[in-house]
Parts: C-alpha cells; sequence; structure tokens
C-alpha cells in the first residue's frame, strides 16, 4: 500500500493547495490506491519524518519494498511513469512532456511563489507593499509568456491531457488564488479544463474534508506553532 503524508491541518488560504493534492491527483489518475498519515506542527519536526523528508514538507510516499520519496514533482513523475498514465509512449513527445514539466515547477512556480510569500506570509502590511510591486510584475511576466507559448492549443503537448498539464496547472492554482489569472483568459480557459477532470475534483475534495475535519484547535499545533 502508498502511504502519502499530508498537513492535518493548514490556514484557509492554504487548503486544496498544498502539494500532496499533486500526489493524490497523479493517483487517482493511476487508479493506485492509497493512504493517507496525517501530521500535525509536532510530527512535521519529529526525527521520524526528517528521516523522510530532510526539509520537513510533505508530501512524501512510502510503498512496500522501496525507499521513501520527497519532492512532489519527482512523485508524480515516478507514479506517471510507473503507472503508465499520462506520459507518452513517443520519445520525442515525451521529452517535450518533460520540457514542459521542468518549466512548470522552475520557470513558472517559483515567479508565483514570490507573490504568494508577499501576499499571504508576510504580515507587516508596509513590507508587503513595499515587496508585492516588485515581484508580481514578472509572475504576469511569466503568465503572458505561458498564455503566448500555449497559443490556441487544449494542452502543452499534443492532443492528450499529459502530465505536464498535471503540473503546470497545479503550479497555476496559485495564480488563480492570487487572482492573477483574470488577465489572461486563454490561460483561464486552459486551467479550467486541467482542473475539470475528476480525479483532481477528488485529490482536492479529500484534502479540504481533511484540513475542514481537524481545524487550528489541536492544541499539539497550538504549541508547537508558539514554540516556533
Amino acid at each position: 500500500m502508498i502511504t502519502v503524508t499530508a498537513f492535518k491541518w493548514v490556514p484557509p488560504f492554504a487548503a486544496g493547495q498544498v502539494r500532496d493534492h499533486r500526489v493524490r491527483w497523479i493517483l487517482n489518475e493511476a487508479g493506485w490506491p492509497y493512504e493517507i498519515r496525517l501530521l500535525d506542527a509536532v510530527d512535521q519536526k519529529s526525527t521520524d519524518h526528517r528521516a523522510r523528508q530532510p526539509f520537513g514538507q510533505v508530501p512524501t510516499v512510502e510503498e512496500d519494498g522501496r525507499p521513501p520519496m520527497f519532492e512532489s514533482g519527482a512523485i508524480v513523475w515516478d507514479i506517471a511513469e510507473r503507472a503508465g498514465v499520462l506520459i507518452p509512449p513517443d520519445p520525442v513527445m515525451r521529452a517535450q512532456v518533460l520540457g514542459w514539466y521542468f518549466a512548470a515547477l522552475n520557470s513558472v512556480e517559483g515567479a508565483l511563489a514570490n507573490v504568494a510569500e508577499a501576499e499571504f506570509f508576510m504580515p507587516d502590511e508596509a513590507t508587503k507593499a513595499v515587496r508585492r510591486p516588485q515581484v508580481v510584475p514578472f509572475a504576469e511576466r511569466r503568465l503572458g509568456e505561458l498564455q503566448v507559448a500555449l497559443g490556441d492549443r487544449n494542452w502543452l503537448v499534443g492532443e492528450d491531457f499529459t502530465v505536464a498539464d498535471l503540473m503546470m496547472s497545479s503550479v497555476l492554482k496559485i495564480a488563480a488564488s492570487l487572482n492573477l489569472l483574470e488577465a489572461f483568459p486563454a490561460l483561464q480557459a486552459y486551467y479550467d479544463r486541467c482542473l475539470d477532470r475528476p480525479a483532481y475534483k477528488k485529490a482536492v475534495a479529500d484534502q479540504c474534508a481533511t484540513i475542514a475535519a481537524h481545524g487550528p484547535r489541536d492544541m499539539r499545533y497550538r504549541e508547537a506553532q508558539a514554540a516556533g
């Protein structure tokens, strides 16, 4: 059985965004069963979890007969490849998919993450007011470049949804949460197409249901947060 780690609770803005949704999504696409191990803030810092994920993040994946894996990008590609889903068999197309896959994680996600950091993780309004204008234009430029590259195609590579689209649309969730997609209608339409997949809807619904069920009332969570 595959076990995926996920946070027991996150603030409302992060519900549906935490990267274990990517792993749930590809597992749903593959039709592979899995279970979830929930972590609170104390578990996240534990020696046991750090042995699986040296940076204390989620998700990780454990599977019988295999060492633990971490980094959502690596996990998603590994599952897609082993399950034979969302990766075209043609080697040329596969290489194109791989290129766009890395573009999502390297060229696009970093630009959007800078804006998210300013918006959600800078409590001081004066600091936020300085930082946001510094990072928003570059994020918008990246989104514009992506829209131009997509053109009038439905998907990034070929005629079918691939793992590159899964990863790119997962990254674009950051832009959607920041209301940055509104200025890019073709990209918004692409994003909506990607997220209209049952495997995605189930992944996010399951993540959000867990978060809603637990809430921030867990005393271990509050104590760990207060301790930094």
